[in-house]
C-alpha cells in the first residue's frame, strides 16, 4: 500500500496527483490521508486571516464540509482512497489566548508556536495504514508551511522503519529558491536521493481533473482555470526538464 499524508485537502493531489494516478492505473492500492481535515471549534477565530479565506473560499458557512466534499471527489477521480483526520487547520486552532496563527503570511510561514496543540497530538499518534504501507509519501515542507512542517516531522519520527519519501509541495515548490532553502536545512539530519516521476499525458489530464475538484482554491494561486492548466503544466515540464515530471526525494537510511 502507497500512503500519501497531505496536510491539507489539496496538498497530495496538487503535489503527487500524477503518481497517484500511475499507481491506481496499474491496480497499486493508494490511501490519501488529509492530516489537518478537523471541524472548525465551536467559537470560530475571528481573525483577518480566517475573514479573508471564508470570503477567498466562497464555500458557506460551513467551508470544511464543503472541502471534504472536494478532497472526497478529487480522490475518487484518480481511484485511490481517502482517510481525514480531526486535528483543525492551523488557522483554527486557538490555545488559552486565542488563535495561534492570527497573523497571515508572518505566521502561518513561521515557527511552529510552542502551545500548538497540534504538535503533541502528532507526537502520539500512529500514522494511518502504517502497519499495511510499503511506501509512505510526506511533504517536504517547502514554503515552511506550520501545517506542513508539523506533518513532516510527524513522518520522519513515526515511519523510519517504512520506505519514506518526501515530495515537493506544490505551488510553493514553484520558487526554485523555496526548494533550495529547504533542502539545505534538512540536509544536516537526513540523506536524500533526489528523484523524478516523469508523467504520461494521461497521469496529467487525471492530475489536472482532480486538482480542478478543489474549486473552492482556484481563486487562491491562480485567476481563473485555463491559467491553473497552463500553470501546473508549466511547472511539470519545467521540473522534467522538458518533459512532465513531479519531484521527490527517498529517505537513504
Amino acid at each position: 500500500m502507497h500512503v500519501f499524508l497531505s496536510p491539507h485537502f489539496d496538498d497530495a493531489v496538487y503535489s503527487c496527483g500524477g503518481l497517484i494516478h500511475q499507481l491506481t492505473a496499474a491496480d497499486k492500492s493508494v490511501k490519501i490521508v488529509t492530516v489537518m481535515a478537523g471541524d472548525i471549534p465551536e467559537q470560530v477565530p475571528d481573525t483577518p486571516l480566517v475573514r479573508e479565506l471564508h470570503a477567498r473560499w466562497q464555500a458557506g458557512t460551513d467551508p470544511i464540509s464543503t472541502r471534504r466534499r472536494e478532497d472526497e471527489a478529487a480522490a475518487e477521480v484518480l481511484k485511490a482512497g481517502m482517510r481525514h483526520m480531526d486535528l483543525p487547520d492551523c488557522v483554527y486552532r486557538m490555545s488559552d489566548a486565542g488563535a495561534l496563527y492570527p497573523d497571515g503570511d508572518e505566521d502561518i510561514f513561521g515557527p511552529i508556536k510552542e502551545d500548538d496543540p497540534a504538535k503533541t497530538i502528532l507526537a502520539t499518534t500512529p500514522i494511518p495504514y502504517a502497519d499495511c504501507a510499503t511506501h509512505i509519501y510526506a511533504p517536504m515542507a517547502i514554503g515552511n508551511h506550520v501545517d506542513h512542517v508539523l506533518v513532516r516531522d510527524w513522518a520522519l519520527t513515526h515511519a523510519n522503519t517504512h520506505a519514506l519519501t518526501l515530495y515537493a509541495d506544490y505551488p510553493y515548490s514553484s520558487q526554485p529558491a523555496t526548494i533550495t532553502t529547504t533542502l539545505a536545512n534538512i540536509a544536516d539530519n537526513y540523506q536524500l536521493e533526489d528523484q523524478l516521476i516523469t508523467l504520461s499525458d494521461a497521469n496529467f489530464e487525471a492530475k489536472f481533473a482532480a486538482a480542478l475538484c478543489y474549486r473552492s482554491q482556484v481563486s487562491t494561486f491562480w485567476p481563473d482555470e485555463k491559467a491553473m492548466r497552463a500553470a501546473i503544466y508549466t511547472y511539470l515540464y519545467e521540473t522534467g526538464n522538458g518533459t512532465l515530471a513531479e519531484r521527490y526525494w527517498r529517505l537513504i537510511r
